[in-house]
């Protein structure tokens, strides 16, 4: 396949962008006092320099009334324009158009030490953050939409190309729009014309105020993806009174809204939602506007950009989470270099799921992510070392190539025939993303920085003096922890592990017991459910999924509800007793059993190896653990520990 397509310039009303790629507005909390932080500057440099045409900063607040958290940028104030003002430069000089979001989410409100009144049309709830807004008076109304325009007058001055109004996900322009939500009988609300009005004039000012080389585009959900919210059919008439009326330069089409718990996942969507999500209606309304198409939500490869531009006439497409993978996709896909690309698997662990958490965005295949300004570049080591590396999953792979790539002599032995330890449990599960191109990822790595691989090989320290090395690196994982609960002869006890690993392992009822509300748990219940089984996770957190992050969380458990899978929160597994597993509630520790059951899995995380370690103390190395033989924990951390300990050899 040929990618000349991506590689294409394209026209963004007045402006014309290098190529056909670009990132999206998403959050990155690289945020201090409500301004950008040099980290922040660093992560989009690394885009701008790895190739994108087009980069889309964060939701801006254009009001005081719409710093949704503690780490929202705020353009309401002129700080906003000193802050940006060298930045636009230095993106410029990456020959990349950089625009930014003008947000406000009405209703679309988290709250900190003190919740002021959420601002919206009217006084409409929303089912997800259970916020019950205040309706804007008719001056209000006004108001903010002079937030908006002096806003955007705010980021001309700074030297940035453009905004993107943020009406995408039911945030406030969308709240006006939609009958469902806007219930006003003022000029705001009524017949269309009225629900409209407020973008409408959003869009007119802010092109009176601007120049004619200043961008002006809208974002909306071509559907709402739920009951309550809009549907495409909603959405179109809505696209052509504002097109009538505004023109927009662009029209950025995603899915899904923020209001409800089905609707919000695809925000971000998860490797359980299709890679053609907005391909249909955004074909539709590339056909119904004058101006150009952007979109996005999972295209993730060159390939489905392509396919995406070719099938839908989209000008551009958006390819963010592929981007936070590896900044460097669109350099690499042009000098064909796809097999170095790595891949976004869709987990949303460490770019939305860390954003949920207040936390700073990384990601958790590439542990530059985020840290641009410290690791941007990886400085070759001063001194090149004979360096070893037990164990040949994630973390072992990530400490072998980054070490070989700063130039240490690397040998990377595994005790098994396959690289890749506890990802292969469910690296080929449909709903897992693309884990298995990951692991190929850092395979090719290890050849082209020639490390040297030994499979079917059990380190043991007696016999350390086979190898040359300086630094040991352990990365020897964890086992599946069994509680101690014996099985019979009725009943098959198997790890999570095992029962994703083997064929057929299910039997006609399955029992899962759930430690920590983790993923593991999910995919066994899904395969389980899809084998034809009963099946019923009984979890001792507060819902199944409770770790997992939310917009995976939302779409597997409603696949497992839909496959009819019972799911019992707030016990666990006590004991077996013949051919009954016995439960108990973590609250008041009564009991109750369940009969019939052909399998028990557990999925009670992992057992750290702390026996290699403990029989290496007297080798004459600088050793290291890194990931679960460290501490069992998620893969972020294993990556983290890989990188970070290679990076300091």
């Amino acid at each position: 396949m040929t990618y000349d397509t991506l590689f294409e310039s394209a026209q963004l009303g007045p402006i014309q962008i290098s190529n056909r790629i670009m990132s999206s507005g998403h959050q990155t909390t690289l945020v201090e006092d409500h301004l950008p932080t040099e980290d922040f500057y660093e992560y989009h440099l690394a885009r701008g320099r790895g190739g994108a045409g087009l980069v889309v900063l964060e939701a801006h607040a254009v009001h005081q009334s719409g710093l949704l958290t503690d780490h929202t940028i705020d353009a309401s104030t002129d700080e906003i324009v000193d802050a940006y003002d060298a930045f636009a430069d230095r993106m410029h000089e990456t020959e990349t158009r950089v625009l930014t979001q003008l947000f406000h989410g009405g209703r679309e409100r988290y709250t900190g030490d003190y919740a002021p009144p959420a601002l919206s049309a009217s006084d409409e709830p929303t089912d997800r953050l259970h916020v019950i807004p205040r309706p804007m008076e008719t001056d209000e109304v006004r108001e903010m939409i002079s937030a908006y325009v002096d806003a955007a007058v705010r980021m001309e001055r700074a030297g940035l190309d453009g905004v993107e109004i943020v009406g995408s996900h039911s945030y406030l322009p969308a709240q006006f729009w939609s009958s469902k939500v806007n219930s006003r009988d003022d000029e705001f609300g009524g017949s269309l014309a009225n629900r409209c009005r407020f973008t409408v004039e959003i869009v007119d000012r802010i092109h009176e105020r601007t120049g004619d080389d200043f961008v002006v585009g809208l974002r909306l959900s071509a559907s709402e993806a739920s009951t309550d919210g809009l549907s495409f059919e909603d959405t179109v008439p809505i696209i052509e009174h504002i097109e009538n009326r505004a023109t927009p330069d662009y029209w950025s089409v995603v899915v899904g809204s923020s209001s409800t718990q089905k609707g919000c996942s695809y925000i971000v969507p998860p490797a359980t939602e299709s890679e053609a999500l907005t391909q249909s209606p955004g074909a539709v309304i590339d056909e119904l506007v004058s101006g150009s198409t952007i979109l996005t939500s999972r295209i993730n490869t060159p390939r489905k950009a392509v396919e995406t531009i070719e099938e839908t006439g989209a000008d551009v497409v958006g390819m963010t989470r592929a981007l936070i993978a590896d900044p460097e996709l669109p350099r690499k896909t042009r000098s064909g270099e796809l097999e170095d690309v790595i891949p976004c698997v869709a987990c949303n662990q460490g770019c939305i799921g860390r954003y949920q958490d207040g936390l700073p965005i990384r990601c958790t295949i590439n542990p530059k992510t985020g840290r641009e300004a410290e690791y941007g570049d990886l400085t070759p080591a001063k001194t090149e070392k004979p360096v070893l590396v037990v164990g040949g999953g994630p973390a072992g792979l990530v400490a072998a190539t980054t070490a070989a790539k700063r130039g240490h002599d690397v040998t990377l032995v595994e005790a098994t025939d396959d690289l890749g330890g506890q990802i292969n449990a469910y690296a080929d599960l449909d709903h897992r993303g693309r884990y298995r191109e990951w692991i190929r990822t850092l395979e090719s790595r290890l050849d082209r920085h020639d490390v040297t691989v030994q499979y079917g090989t059990k380190f043991r320290a007696e016999n350390a003096e086979k190898y040359d090395f300086e630094e040991l690196v352990l990365a020897t994982g964890a086992r599946p922890r069994l509680p101690d609960v014996s099985g019979s002869d009725a009943i098959t006890v198997r790890t999570a592990t095992d029962a994703l690993s083997e064929a057929d392992p299910f039997g006609d009822s399955v029992l899962i017991s759930d430690w920590n509300g983790n993923q593991a748990a999910l995919d066994v219940a899904r395969e389980a459910a899809e084998s034809g089984a009963d099946v019923e996770i009984v979890t001792a957190a507060y819902t199944p999924g409770e770790s997992v992050q939310q917009y995976v969380q939302n779409t597997l458990l409603g696949d497992l509800y839909a496959d009819d899978v019972t799911m019992t929160p707030h016990y666990q597994v006590r004991s077996i007793e013949d051919d009954r597993v016995v439960l108990r509630n973590q609250f008041n520790e009564t009991t109750e059993r369940r009969s019939g059951i052909d399998t028990l899995v557990f999925s009670h995380g992992g057992k750290a190896d702390v026996d290699t370690y403990r029989n290496c103390t007297d080798l004459d190395a600088s050793i290291h653990r890194i990931g679960d033989c460290w501490s069992p924990r998620s893969l972020d951390e294993a990556v983290w520990e890989a990188f970070e300990t290679a990076a300091n050899i």
